[in-house]
């Protein structure tokens, strides 16, 4: 009797102890029957392992590989539909693999054929989508977007330094706490290499196939050699103040600075290929338009799009309003959101209106035939895609983690406290991929490792005018740079080994 007693009175205590957290992550989850009115589904949540009472989640980006991927076998027969994909775990909890998913997935077809079904098979190939999650105390967690589970948790820092927005590629993920900056495998969140910034980091680093690039509050970027971050960086100059995350855009990378300069140089190799010079600041980041061509916006509000290789103008538009948010591409379109919450839809081709919508904040991601915005109240907004019409709202004020996906048609959302949850639109089995996706079939791809950097110095200069046609107008660069908060020493100025200019 005593015994049973206890027992009773720890599930009481363990009963108590759950309940607060359990409240706190169902208040953080929409629900899934004001979401079914309209036409979505949540497909999964979790949530990041982190210290809860010291901090919060920081920064949520997303990354679809061009290199991995997994396969999906659908059978259907007159007894119904299975799929079996490479993810799929087995009785041991270990995922099938390729081999293994395509065992199982034979295995059933020759099971229903013999007691007579008539049984079809198709397979397709999906690129892997991995969100990448930062707590404002150093932990950074890979997620699967698609079922929610976590890849890898890792820590890096000093909890009590800034950290700064993720930058990845298909093979690493770069990371910046105070002014250290971390190289981590994107298949297992190992550190690859940690480097000293030369100066303040102004905002996230951007990771192409040969160099992480990373602005400096001062103006500066650094350009560190992927397979060798001990290697001295390349160091650029520009004017005024670096303090948004570059843009790889192809074999490009753009960043702009607030005296309205925007940068454009080589991804994978030194060299500066132009500066645009616009009337007013740029204080949003640049947006890629694949397959080479850059949309900038200005805070007089103006939006310009150009030639990613030449800088040459294709089109220009002006909403009258202040632009201080990134433009969003998804397909066909461009969407920018004005200081005062007006949306735009715009024409990729040729920059012309196609639908205004007001009370708007931000834009999230959009399906086939809908775009998923968030108000001025905080409500997810639903809109007809083509027409502009609105077609609801969703309650999400308490909400304060909302990605921006123009890479697929999932909508992520989360709370501070380290939830985050993915809804799709219920007919919507398999991600709608609009940028990334695989270049190769195999998904079972293995990480090639960097190339080879030449050990000489990298001597390409600025040229002395922006290569093709500048409707901006262009001017000198100044070599001024602020001082390093972290104690990290002072940028050099412009006239370095390496005159890399990045954002």
């Amino acid at each position: 009797m005593l015994k049973r007693l206890l027992l009773c009175g720890l599930a009481f205590l363990a009963t108590q102890t759950a309940t607060p957290i359990d409240a706190q992550v169902f208040s953080s989850l929409v629900s899934n029957v004001e979401a079914n009115r309209f036409g979505l589904e949540r497909v999964w949540f979790t949530r990041m392992q982190f210290d809860r009472a010291r901090g919060r989640i920081a920064f949520v980006r997303q990354h679809v590989s061009s290199k991995r991927g997994y396969r999906v076998y659908e059978i259907q027969s007159d007894r119904g539909r299975t799929v079996i994909t490479d993810r799929d775990l087995d009785r041991f909890g270990v995922e099938l693999g390729r081999a293994g998913a395509e065992r199982k997935a034979n295995k059933l077809v020759q099971q229903l054929t013999q007691v007579g079904s008539k049984a079809e098979m198709k397979t397709r190939v999906l690129p892997e989508i991995t969100i990448y999650a930062v707590s404002d105390t150093g932990v950074v967690e890979a997620i699967d977007a698609e079922n929610g589970r976590t890849r890898w948790t890792t820590t890096i820092g000093k909890r009590d330094y800034p950290v700064e927005a993720p930058g990845a590629n298909d093979d690493y993920v770069a990371v910046l706490n105070g002014s250290s900056l971390y190289l981590l495998d994107q298949a297992t969140g190992a550190i690859v290499w940690r480097a000293i910034t030369r100066g303040a980091p102004g905002a996230g680093a951007a990771v192409s196939d040969n160099y992480v690039f990373v602005p400096m509050a001062g103006g500066t970027i650094e350009g560190y050699d992927i397979q060798d971050g001990r290697r001295p960086p390349w160091i650029y100059q520009g004017r005024g103040r670096a303090v948004v995350q570059p843009v790889i855009a192809g074999t490009n990378i753009a960043w702009p600075t607030d005296v309205g300069h925007l940068y454009v140089a080589e991804a994978n190799r030194t060299g500066i290929k132009y500066r645009i010079e616009t009337t007013k600041p740029i204080v949003a980041r640049a947006t890629a338009l694949p397959p080479d061509r850059l949309i900038t916006l200005s805070t007089d509000g103006y939006v310009y799009c150009m030639h990613a290789s030449s800088g040459g103008l294709q089109w220009q538009f002006s909403t009258g309003e202040p632009l201080v948010k990134p433009a969003v591409v998804i397909g066909d379109s461009v969407f920018v959101v004005t200081d005062d919450d007006n949306l735009y839809r715009l024409s990729a081709e040729t920059g012309q209106e196609v639908w205004w919508a007001p009370r708007v904040r931000e834009v999230l991601t959009a399906s086939e035939n809908r775009l998923y915005c968030i108000g001025d109240t905080g409500r997810m907004m639903i809109f007809d895609a083509n027409t502009g019409g609105r077609l609801g709202t969703l309650s999400t004020e308490l909400l304060d983690v909302k990605m921006v996906n123009y890479q697929t048609d999932r909508i992520f959302l989360g709370s501070g406290t380290g939830v985050i949850q993915c809804l799709r639109e219920v007919q919507a089995e398999w991600p709608l991929i609009r940028t990334g996706g695989l270049e190769e079939e195999d998904p079972d791809a293995k990480k090639k490792a960097p190339s080879e950097v030449p050990e000489e110095a990298m001597e390409s200069e600025v040229p002395e005018e922006p290569a093709g046609s500048d409707p901006f107008g262009t001017g000198s660069d100044s070599s001024s740079d602020s001082s390093d908060p972290f104690g990290t020493g002072s940028d050099t100025s412009s006239d370095t080994s390496d005159p890399f200019g990045s954002p």
